[in-house]
């Protein structure tokens, strides 16, 4: 998409949260170009989903976030959005480092049952419209070592042994996210993208372990709705849909 051109890409030094950077970039400029975009590899408060914190090494991971106006897109159906961005990540690593990563819903991406990427999008609405949304993404690339009070996490480095240039990485993940943006402005695009996101949800096959509250539960995945809801079928047969963080993965 040509609107997502190298020289929208910004690099930062250092950064609390490039979320927050963007947010305040925004206020300052109500006419902000759409795919403009800032990234770092020292985020020092990086945020996740519900408030959770995206904890990351110096110089090590890509912490990246664009600014988009997809008008386009009503907030009941808005998930295609959080479902391009998915897959953008995923062909990043597929194609640039070769690892089979997959998305667990909703917009975690994980490799090997361990964390890789996570997604924050942060809408702003306007009636019946999204005015305008922040993308941000952070991607664990260098780091050898993670906390240990960290659920899951894993990096490129460990899953591979290589060490990546992180600008040449986050330019391919800025190019992917252009791609998988253009699909979602035509309805025959954002089918598209519904189906590809499906295919390659974690755990997509066979029955796995849920919690609900303080129930576990063994169940099939059946689809993703469009709202993003997810849609589930117990061993028993009973068919449950469930919001995020209505429930979690055990792993």
């Amino acid at each position: 998409m040509k609107n997502f051109s190298a020289d929208k890409l910004h690099f930062i030094a250092e950064v609390s949260s490039t979320n927050s950077l963007l947010s305040e970039i925004r206020k300052q400029k109500p006419r902000l170009i759409e795919a403009y975009a800032v990234a770092s590899f020292h985020q020092t408060a990086g945020r996740g989903q519900q408030s959770n914190i995206w904890a990351s090494e110096a110089g090590k991971n890509i912490a990246y976030s664009v600014f988009l106006r997809p008008g386009h897109l009503s907030p009941r159906f808005s998930f295609v959005l959080s479902q391009a961005v998915s897959l953008a990540l995923l062909k990043t690593l597929r194609e640039e480092t070769g690892l089979q990563a997959e998305i667990k819903w909703p917009n975690d991406i994980y490799v090997e049952d361990k964390k890789i990427a996570g997604i924050l999008i942060e809408n702003e609405l306007q009636g019946k419209s999204i005015q305008s949304s922040i993308v941000g993404i952070g991607l664990n690339v260098n780091q050898e070592r993670f906390n240990a009070s960290i659920p899951n996490p894993v990096s490129i480095f460990q899953l591979s042994g290589r060490t990546y240039n992180l600008q040449s990485l986050t330019l391919a993940l800025h190019n992917r996210l252009g791609e998988a943006y253009a699909r979602t402005l035509t309805e025959e695009g954002q089918t598209e993208t519904a189906a590809v996101y499906h295919r390659h949800l974690y755990r997509r096959e066979g029955f796995h372990n849920f919690r609900e509250g303080n129930r576990q539960f063994s169940a099939r995945i059946l689809r993703v709705l469009p709202g993003g809801q997810l849609e589930l079928e117990s061993k028993e047969g009973r068919v449950r849909v469930f919001a995020f963080k209505e429930i979690e993965y055990l792993i």
